[in-house]
């Protein structure tokens, strides 16, 4: 057996981090982002909840990439503060700026 041969597996390893690293790497699209939240506002909220009960608007805060409001037929109204990568944030506290 060569050494080439013994260093095929720290090679696939190598090629298989990088492949990780570019899929962990990409920021989700908007749409993929409205979906993940309209899927949890269906998980949580009362029954004749649908998808279409929610909207995104961009935030002025460069911190904050979109909000996503979903209101319910009764009435009951939930809102989603969404990061620059898709991650959900705290409502903000105090005046935007």
């Amino acid at each position: 057996m060569t050494r080439r041969i013994l260093f095929l597996p720290l090679a696939a390893l190598v090629v298989f981090a990088a492949y990780l690293g570019l899929q962990y790497g990409q920021v989700p699209s908007e749409t993929e982002i409205i979906n993940r939240y309209a899927a949890a506002y269906l998980a949580s909220a009362p029954d004749g909840a649908q998808p279409t009960d929610c909207a995104a608007t961009p935030h002025p805060q460069e911190s904050i990439r979109m909000v996503i409001t979903c209101n319910h037929p009764s009435g009951l109204i939930t809102t989603y503060f969404v990061g620059p990568r898709g991650e959900a944030l705290p409502e903000p506290q105090g005046p935007s700026a």
